[in-house]
């Protein structure tokens, strides 16, 4: 099989899947189901970009899953949690891989409980210093299916009210999720978080390519360099300089893997001044150049 920057561009557009708004006959923005069983799913080696969330329980096949250059190993009971917008693979799959898979857009239940960081207050989607995954004993896969399963069957016969009975099983869903997540990584971090570290990691998500200025985010979320400085050394234990620069070099590792474009062009797409220096800092902070992160990751 070709490692995943080399398959061509129209190709690797044909892999994103957006979210399928009106499947239902209306606009639903949540769906669920056995991944087996879903149309338009497929769980074969090839790359694939997804633009929603999702959170998807292994019932069999144990393998490795690529999410970006993260690469978690899964068995039954794993559930991989994953954001929007980053490359994902199934690779050394053994075994049927199937599984149970809820998947979601922001603002089903962002919008619901008016808060634009709700999402960002779990300690699993936007963490890149975190695992992408959990595991699940039979039992605790066995409850989780159980929701999900009700989910599904709401889905089958959509009612007036679908729209909060479906909400509130997520929620409890996310919550629940976190709450086993960070007993079984010994996070202490407060789940609700600081309100403007929660808005940086936001902002930070949509700017990053972009902009790597300090300044910028002080301004944009209308505090002092100093202060904002300040916070985020109290809440996420660095300074927001580290913080963009190891960003930044997420957005790099994606490129390297998963395009075809070569060192200087990802050093321009990434607002670079000069190749030199996106080489200097890939090194700095992955231990390789670019190119040779890619010769090792290419397989």
């Amino acid at each position: 099989m070709p490692s995943p920057h080399q398959y061509p561009e129209q190709e690797r557009a044909k892999m994103r899947f957006p979210f399928q708004r009106n499947k239902y006959g209306h606009e639903l923005l949540i769906d669920c189901g056995q991944m087996s069983q879903l149309k338009g799913f497929t769980l074969d080696q090839t790359p694939f970009w997804i633009e929603f969330h999702e959170l998807f329980f292994v019932t069999s096949g144990k393998g490795t899953f690529k999410l970006n250059d993260e690469r978690i190993a899964f068995q039954k009971g794993t559930v991989l949690l994953l954001p929007p917008n980053k490359w994902r693979q199934w690779v050394n799959i053994e075994g049927k891989l199937d599984g149970y898979t809820i998947f979601f857009e922001e603002e089903f239940i962002s919008k619901f409980f008016q808060d634009g960081l709700f999402l960002y207050r779990f300690h699993y989607f936007y963490n890149n210093a975190s695992p992408s995954y959990l595991q699940l004993t039979d039992q605790e896969l066995s409850a989780y299916l159980s929701q999900l399963r009700n989910v599904r069957k709401e889905l089958d016969n959509l009612q007036h009210d679908s729209n909060h009975f479906l909400r509130a099983i997520l929620y409890q869903l996310l919550i629940s999720i976190n709450r086993a997540y960070s007993l079984q990584f010994d996070i202490q971090e407060e789940f609700f978080g600081d309100n403007l570290s929660l808005q940086f990691r936001r902002l930070l998500e949509q700017e990053v390519r972009n902009n790597r200025d300090v300044s910028f985010y002080a301004e944009k979320l209308e505090v002092s360099r100093s202060h904002l400085t300040k916070s985020l050394k109290k809440t996420l234990g660095k300074p927001p300089a580290q913080l963009i620069r190891n960003r930044i070099i997420v957005e790099a590792k994606k490129e390297l893997l998963f395009s075809n474009l070569n060192i200087s062009e990802i050093s321009h797409q990434l607002h670079f001044s000069e190749p030199s220096n996106f080489n200097r800092l890939f090194k700095e902070l992955v231990g390789m150049s670019p190119n040779d992160f890619r010769v090792q990751n290419s397989n």
